[in-house]
């Protein structure tokens, strides 16, 4: 509801702003514009005193009106800022006079924010609370499966039975095995199958199955456990010992608790859906945990619960099926048969509901339970209906599918209805925009909910919490990782997303040449449109829907005329080919509201320098176009904060008004943020003065340039920019360019390059130019033959050292130790092509603050020595990446990273593993191990050897749309 709130708050804020342009009118319009702020100020408040985030029905229903209200209201405004084109007197005469109409528009509005406004200040957490139709979700769906499902999928029974088995040399203590998934991939059912296998047994002295469902406290979960435990142990016993018995006098009656019992008996406890850390950890905490010889597992589709209650391999993640196995597994419950063949005609019509189902089981088995109801009538046509109408028919339920689906739907709506809120419930709907199969780019996917006003900041956790809840899955490792790079959504999510999403007017959807996915309602307004794969005639059709589209996706579609989309925010046209047709740029730049335009991977070659008119323009991203200079008119838009592409920086003026005008806006108005990233072929050169932006966080350079000996050209830039800074602090008329030449300024700032008699030089030298900033950059990227060593040793220590450094290009030394001592602020580093040798490399373990460290190297010297870590040594050091055609020998001393969590050996040439990696046990904390795809299987023997048993994982293939 907070994302409801700002956007209220935004829109006060733009209300106020045009007060002030009408308040010498005192006309109609100007009190109904008063009138609308109160009430919207008064509903913020009301919203924020009852903000107990109460999911009703009507309460949704009622938010998505105040959001509908909020959008239409904000662009009604936008046409008050602009005067009209000719004189108001004039439009009276011709009968044209706007105003007339602007007073209808505001006593609409008024009605609405007062029924608004109404609503919100008698409902109630309690009233509504009872309303919400996903309410039965929020409690754990049966995933109950038959055991014969999981039989194809590959023995994660036996894996799970492995880990079971007490580790040789294993000291006894409590162990804790995770089950986590998606919802519906089969984790109850895998664990209701290896409670069988040891129910009969004698294995353990006892054998438990709670549900963790509604315990929301350690209590209620350490007395279900109890419990649970009790009756086993109770059944287990022979009748003799079961009967009860009379107390002796002065006997203690005290039954003895969990803790006594896990550590005397040997149990095995299975908890099913564990949905919260906090309440499990309080739970183990509660437990003793050396002595014991009992095991838990759990399942939870919570990544977070599950590295909370495990680590390494003890996180056993559940997969989806293959296609293979999702045919075996659907025909099989389709005509209830091992040997059954479906007629070619049926396979064919089940194309969609394979593409669609994803390889879930209990999805699959929904649907084939579906069909098996037909019996002898069953025909493809059946097959298609299904596939084509699963998301809107059969997973919310529009039309009172059978009974097979019940779970599956309620599995997907504990998806919805169990995240925390409704920023977060609107940023999973969001996801609707995306067509089945494609990888999302999570930074662009924030950045684009940032500019929509959705969430707040890049520091958004909405999407990250769809990832720890396995609502998306990442699709490939990332070698940095907290967030993916890339992500994916499930088919058959993605299908009740989508049309959940449609149903609440979030997304409208034009896809191929079905027909449209609209809301229902005839006054619901196109907001947000994804074209896919579609022509610019399906677009066309839309007509007068165009005019209220705030966000359009477009992909694999040629786009057509966008005149009439004058409230366009958001604009991505990634992959889209045509933009290069005369005229089509020109006319984005009409578009004055942008927020935000994706042009990745188009055949355009220049930006108009009309595109100056995008004031408001936050995000540019050219990448991969044959855009080859940018325009200064881009530079100099004062909110463009996030701008990628590979280009040349545009010619700057160096002396007179227009310099001083450029110098004054990068130091006081420039937004720009990132800057990724510019090419040059010199080191030095006037354009270099993009990088003293006073916002400027992160930047990449391209640099084609070798280091000069001419050192003595240049200024010391430490020294100027200080005697700027003084020189600021006094009056003063009268100033020089760097060309020496005197103009008048202003008396508050003073240019770096202000004292031109110690500046012989007509140019910049980037890497000195990074010293003066105010602030320091984040994060730096350098590729280069030439300028990587310069950079490295120019750094220094102390809070200006820059947190992430990725180089590529050759460095002829590290600086010393001494010096790397002081570049503790460095957190991340990434090196590539430096023709070092791992000996060489090692230097770098005495950077305390080190958390990332990753070594890209392909020249055969490179695993010439051993690459040696001493105790202490890369002590802060959490993921160590190395990338090269065989894995270096490694020795790993006692006491050596003691933060290592992830290691990643991606060496496609590998040679066996013996006395290649030495003392990898003293890595106490490693919990995972990833291998490169072609890595012989003893590596995986290495990692297992490890008292903690890291996970191992083989990195995946690129696949499409990864890059």
């Amino acid at each position: 509801m907070s994302s409801i709130v700002r956007l209220l708050s935004s829109m006060v804020n733009e209300v106020c702003s045009i007060i002030e342009i009408k308040k010498e009118r005192r006309s109609d319009l100007h009190r109904g514009l008063q009138f609308i702020k109160r009430e919207m100020e008064q509903v913020i408040g009301l919203m924020e005193d009852k903000n107990k985030e109460c999911r009703g029905a009507l309460q949704e229903t009622r938010i998505q009106q105040l959001q509908e209200f909020v959008y239409d209201f904000e662009d009604f405004v936008e046409t008050l800022r602009d005067p009209p084109p000719y004189s108001k007197l004039l439009l009276v005469a011709m009968k044209m006079d706007p105003r007339t109409e602007q007073l209808r528009s505001i006593d609409h509005f008024k009605e609405t924010i007062l029924s608004l406004g109404q609503y919100f200040s008698k409902q109630s957490p309690e009233s509504s609370q009872s309303q919400d139709p996903d309410q039965g979700a929020m409690s754990d769906p049966d995933e109950d499966a038959d055991e014969e499902q999981l039989q194809s999928i590959g023995g994660p029974k036996s894996e799970i039975v492995e880990l079971l088995k007490p580790s040789p040399g294993e000291e006894q203590k409590l162990r804790v095995i995770s089950i986590v998934g998606c919802r519906g991939v089969g984790k109850t059912a895998l664990a209701r199958a290896v409670r069988k296998k040891y129910s009969s047994s004698d294995e353990f002295d006892c054998v438990a199955w709670v549900v963790a469902s509604g315990c929301n406290n350690k209590k209620a979960l350490l007395d279900k456990i109890l419990e649970s435990v009790r009756e086993d142990l109770a059944r287990r016993a022979p009748d003799a010992e079961n009967a009860p018995k009379e107390e002796s006098e002065g006997a203690s009656t005290t039954k003895p608790n969990l803790q006594d019992i896990l550590s005397h008996k040997r149990c095995l406890v299975f908890v099913d859906d564990v949905q919260q850390a906090l309440v499990w950890k309080d739970t183990v905490d509660a437990c003793r945990k050396n002595g014991s010889r009992s095991k838990i597992v759990v399942t939870t589709s919570v990544r977070s619960v599950a590295t909370a209650c495990s680590s390494g391999s003890y996180v056993y993640r559940m997969q989806i099926l293959s296609d293979a196995d999702s045919e075996s597994l659907f025909w099989r419950k389709v005509y209830g048969s091992e040997t059954a063949h479906p007629p070619d005609a049926l396979v064919t019509g089940s194309k969609s509901i394979f593409s669609k189902c994803g390889g879930l089981p209990r999805a699959l088995t929904s649907v084939a339970k579906h069909l098996n109801m037909k019996g002898d009538t069953l025909e493809s046509t059946h097959c298609i209906d299904v596939g084509q109408n699963l998301g809107k028919d059969y997973l919310l339920g529009t039309n009172n599918a059978e009974s097979v689906f019940k779970e599956m739907r309620r599995a997907l709506m504990h998806c919805y209805g169990s995240l925390p809120d409704y920023d977060h419930r609107s940023c999973m709907l969001y996801l609707g925009i995306f067509p089945k199969g494609h990888k999302i780019k999570s930074k662009s996917l924030v950045r684009r909910l940032v500019a929509e006003g959705l969430v707040v900041d890049e520091g958004c956790k909405c999407f990250e919490e769809l990832i720890d809840r396995c609502i998306v899955e990442p699709v490939q490792i990332c070698n940095n990782s907290v967030v993916a790079k890339r992500c994916q959504v499930h088919g058959v999510v993605l299908e009740y997303i989508v049309h959940k999403s449609v149903a609440k007017n979030v997304v409208t959807l034009i896809q191929g040449h079905e027909p449209v996915l609209k809301a229902a309602s005839t006054q619901a307004r196109v907001r947000r449109l994804s074209v896919q794969s579609s022509t610019k005639e399906r677009f066309d059709e839309l007509d007068e829907d165009k005019a209220a589209l705030r966000s359009l996706t477009m992909f694999e579609t040629e786009p057509t005329d966008l005149k009439m989309c004058k409230m366009l925010r958001i604009l991505d046209l990634e992959g889209c080919h045509g933009l290069d047709q005369e005229g089509f740029l020109e006319g984005l730049s009409e578009l004055l509201l942008l927020k935000y335009l994706n042009l990745r991977s188009t055949r355009i070659n220049k930006l108009p320098t009309k595109i100056k008119k995008l004031q408001r323009l936050e995000t540019l991203d050219i990448r991969d176009t044959d855009v080859k200079i940018l325009p200064l008119d881009v530079i100099m838009l004062p909110k463009l904060a996030y701008l990628f592409g590979k280009f040349q920086l545009p010619e700057v003026p160096t002396e007179g008004k227009d310099a001083d005008n450029l110098y004054e806006f990068l130091k006081k108005k420039s937004s720009l943020h990132t800057l990724a990233g510019f090419v040059t072929n010199k080191r030095r050169s006037p354009e270099h003065v993009v990088l003293i932006a006073r916002n400027l966080k992160k930047i990449k350079v391209w640099c084609n340039d070798t280091p000069a000996d001419d050192a003595g050209l240049f200024p010391d830039y430490t020294e100027l920019a200080s005697s700027s800074a003084a020189a600021s602090d006094r009056p003063s008329k009268r100033k020089r360019n760097w060309f020496g030449k005197t103009h008048v300024v202003p008396d508050d700032y003073a240019c770096p390059w202000s004292r031109a008699q110690e500046c012989q030089s007509r140019s910049l030298d980037f890497i000195k130019l990074l010293k003066i900033r105010a602030t320091p950059l984040d994060s730096v990227s350098i590729v280069s033959s030439g300028v990587c060593s310069d950079f490295l040793s120019s750094l220094e220590g102390g809070k200006r050292t820059i947190s992430s450094i990725k180089l590529r290009g050759i460095l002829n030394c590290l600086p010393d130790s001494n010096k790397l001592r002081e570049l503790g602020r460095i957190k991340k580093l990434q090196l590539f092509s430096t023709g070092l040798t791992v000996k060489d490399l090692s230097a770098l373990q005495v950077l305390l603050g080190l958390e990332y460290l990753k070594l890209v190297e392909h020249a055969d010297r490179f695993c010439d020595s051993v690459f040696v870590v001493e105790k202490n040594g890369f002590q802060s050091l959490k993921s160590l990446c190395i990338d090269a055609p065989k894995v270096p020998e490694m020795q790993f001393k006692e006491g050596s990273m003691r933060s290592l969590t992830s290691l990643y050996l991606l060496c496609s040439n590998s040679q066996k593993p013996s006395g290649v990696i030495d003392g990898i046990s003293h890595l106490a904390k490693l919990s995972e191990v990833i291998l490169h795809s072609s890595m012989q299987r003893a590596w995986e023997a290495v990692a297992n050897g490890h008292p903690n048993r890291p996970c191992v994982k083989r990195q995946p293939e690129p696949t499409a749309n990864t890059q």
